[in-house]
């Protein structure tokens, strides 16, 4: 979907606009499911990840009915978590056993191996649900947004991964890493919506902020696998590589976190600069590669 601003447009409007759009493009993206499963859920959900940080930022701005929709698309994707899973970790898992020795690459191949369900069973009822978000925020009110706010809002989002990144520092849990991997997310697509407003600053932010996500979501795939691994039947001969592998994964996700924690230091300053207007030149781009 554009996310191109229309100049007789106001930033309240065109943002509602857009979460309208994003939901409904979700939907649309469920229609196809019959023909491209895996592409139809990752694209619905990366709609729908998109349309919820919209809402935050018109919730942020005032719009009370913004956390209540937010809610419901929160809770239709999760319906869609399942599928994603079972859609990605063969794919992870494949990947991981051409890089381990011996029993533990016998191990990632049966994981390789395990099929799950592609298609949420309840497919048609979350696409006739996210149609109906899709109309009632199109009609939505739509709240006074001017560009210094939507600066303010972007520095808000700023301060709160910021904030889940010093948790997750003093406590490095799954929870509180995966908190923190979220607000980088919602700052990420916040980034990407803004920079239809404010080009030099959040139009230069968010590519360095879609490099960081990234890195960060490999650690997030590699607790998937331990997770999975939970529930693998294997043969005897490889029950000790099938205890031994979550200690392996467990130090990469680990050393994968870190490596994250140390960039962000690096990079929350050039974010700090970006989002609060200051940007002087387009050297800034070049900052955190």
């Amino acid at each position: 979907m554009k996310l191109r601003l229309p100049l007789n447009r106001s930033i309240g409007a065109w943002l509602v606009a857009l979460g309208a759009g994003l939901t409904r493009e979700a939907a649309e993206q469920l229609a196809g499911l019959a023909t491209a499963p895996v592409e139809s859920v990752h694209r619905a959900r990366v709609a729908l990840k998109r349309a919820r940080s919209t809402l935050r930022l018109l919730e942020k701005a005032g719009a009370d009915w913004a956390s209540m929709t937010r809610y419901r698309l929160t809770q239709l994707a999760g319906l869609m978590s399942a599928a994603r899973e079972a859609a990605v970790a063969p794919a992870l898992a494949d990947v991981l056993s051409r890089r381990l020795p011996g029993p533990e690459r016998e191990v990632a191949r049966l994981l390789a191996g395990k099929k799950g369900r592609l298609v949420p069973s309840d497919a048609e009822q979350i696409r006739q649900a996210l149609l109906q978000e899709a109309r009632d925020l199109a009609i939505a009110p739509a709240p006074v947004i001017l560009p210094a706010q939507l600066r303010d809002l972007l520095r808000r989002s700023l301060d709160r991964a910021t904030r889940r990144y010093y948790e997750a520092a003093v406590k490095p849990t799954l929870v509180s890493v995966h908190e923190w991997r979220k607000a980088v997310i919602i700052l990420r697509d916040q980034t990407a919506l803004a920079a239809a407003r404010w080009p030099r600053g959040a139009g230069v932010a968010h590519p360095l902020l879609v490099r960081f996500a990234r890195q960060l979501g490999h650690r997030g795939d590699l607790a998937l696998l331990e997770r999975r691994l939970q529930h693998l039947q294997v043969p005897p001969t490889l029950q000790r590589a099938r205890r031994t592998l979550p200690t392996r994964l467990e130090i990469q996700r680990e050393q994968a976190t870190l490596t994250a924690m140390l960039r962000w230091l690096r990079l929350e300053p050039q974010q700090t600069r970006l989002l609060s207007g200051k940007t002087r030149s387009r050297r800034t781009a070049e900052l955190g590669r």
